[in-house]
């Protein structure tokens, strides 16, 4: 892997979000008429460890950008790129984001994440402008952060509803033990979300055993001892991210644990498997598959097209926010904040480049559009199933 991400927790209070103003004064160098370039602020990590994940969003937005003005702009405007490292340290985000706006961003896009985003999309709403990212936990969308931003990403709701199906359907299971890591809200709502999912097909009871860890611990033996006692387990649900994940699942192997392990979307790509020599049997649910055997051939054209190191799906997201951003300017005839968000809101099976993808006034997350398996055999990853899901809740919104 190529650097070692800080995994820290973080405690970032976002609780003045319902006090923001939801409205500035109109951009008048982001509407119809101007040669302007449309500006793009990115407040994200490009050091400190996050960088990881940041870097693949940027790729892709570096790519969708050129590709949209190599074809003449949006409303005949260029599209422009600006950044701001806040180092994946928390007191700089807010920072970043400011910078950002203070340089002309029109749009801000934050961090892949809804601990080291949410600072900048409260920046962002502020000033009245939309904000956008992907990220799997749900508060990283209208509900948690308001009426101008928007999640590329279905989140975790649909993630785990995504591995229930298949586990309890297909693959037969029906006793997980869930491993729990707390040190980021994504992983610590995909094993709730997991849960609620579990037992609405399964049925209350069935959930074989649960247990916590850090990201930063280097021992997880004691959780593993647990998971060797619970004796009606059949398959583990590991509710992390590289690289405290992967060591968890190297010690759990190592234990002579060999039970299917799931995971979520963090565990996209294999940057990491090399952690995990020769790891099989380990299935995640995703985006998109990485292994170019998606069942969208754009999908599989970007991907071979676009460098980039780490998840397909953060340089997917990159992609994401500038169709998105694009569609919706085209749409409004404005980067203004509310009629940006307005035209995005009326997104129906709009055609991106992972599929028909929806928002509506009440849903910030395309949290309806289906998701894939992903397995990985022998350190190989390969296309297990597209999952049209259902019964995902709203507060996925």
């Amino acid at each position: 892997m190529r650097r070692r991400l800080l995994a820290l927790p973080v405690a970032l209070v976002v609780a003045t979000a319902a006090a923001c103003s939801t409205t500035a004064p109109a951009d008048t160098g982001a509407s119809a008429g101007t040669s302007d370039p449309i500006v793009i602020g990115a407040a994200v990590a490009q050091s400190g460890g996050f960088e990881l994940y940041d870097d693949g969003q940027t790729a892709g937005m570096k790519f969708a950008i050129d590709k949209i003005n190599a074809a003449g702009g949006v409303n005949g405007r260029k599209m422009e790129l600006i950044t701001a490292d806040h180092k994946t340290d928390p007191a700089q985000i807010q920072a970043a984001a400011q910078d950002v706006l203070d340089r002309g961003a029109d749009v801000v896009v934050t961090t892949v994440d809804y601990d080291f985003g949410a600072p900048a999309a409260l920046a962002a709403r502020r000033a009245g402008k939309v904000s956008i990212s992907g990220a799997g936990a749900p508060e990283f969308g209208l509900r948690g952060l308001g009426p101008l931003h928007f999640n590329v990403y279905q989140g975790t709701p649909t993630e785990s509803v995504t591995m229930a199906q298949l586990a309890y359907g297909s693959q037969r299971l029906r006793h997980p033990y869930l491993l729990e890591d707390t040190s980021i809200q994504y992983s610590k709502s995909l094993c709730a979300e997991f849960e609620t999912a579990w037992e609405k097909v399964a049925g209350p009871g069935t959930i074989a055993g649960k247990d916590t860890f850090q990201n930063t611990d280097p021992s997880v033996a004691s959780q593993v001892s647990k998971v060797k006692a619970a004796t009606a387990t059949d398959f583990v649900v590991l509710c992390s991210y590289p690289p405290g994940g992967a060591s968890a699942i190297r010690q759990l192997r190592t234990a002579g644990v060999d039970l299917p392990i799931y995971g979520g979307s963090g565990f996209d790509g294999t940057f990491w498997t090399s952690a995990v020599p020769d790891l099989s049997n380990f299935y995640h649910a995703a985006m998109v598959s990485s292994a170019g055997d998606d069942p969208h051939a754009g999908v599989n054209e970007f991907l071979s097209t676009v460098k980039f190191e780490g998840s397909a799906s953060y340089a997917l997201f990159g992609e994401l926010v500038i169709e998105t951003i694009a569609k919706g300017i085209e749409r409004a005839g404005t980067a203004d904040g509310p009629a940006l968000a307005k035209a995005i809101e009326s997104f129906k099976d709009e055609p991106l480049v992972v599929g028909p993808t929806s928002y509506s006034a009440e849903c910030h997350a395309p949290i309806s559009r289906p998701m894939v398996i992903v397995k990985i055999d022998k350190g190989k990853a390969s296309f297990v199933e597209s999952v049209d899901v259902t019964g995902v809740p709203t507060s996925a919104c």
